[in-house]
């Protein structure tokens, strides 16, 4: 028979990512609460502004030359 070595601090982990998501939500409300779909999309609008940014430069420096 195989022990499972992981088993214990996997259950530990995953308690006290639920406590912790259950104190946020209880602090500062469920809809403040940062989600993984919420940072993608601030990751995804942050690329965008850095892109036209940098086709800002890209023409200016066009133009002197």
């Amino acid at each position: 028979m195989k022990t499972d070595l992981s088993a214990a601090p996997r259950a530990v982990v995953a308690t006290a990512a639920d406590l912790i998501y259950r104190v946020g939500c209880s602090m500062v409300g469920p809809e403040k609460v940062p989600t993984a779909k919420a940072n993608a999309w601030e990751a995804v609008c942050a690329d965008r502004e850095r892109a036209r940014e940098r086709e800002e430069v890209a023409r200016l420096l066009g133009r002197r030359r």
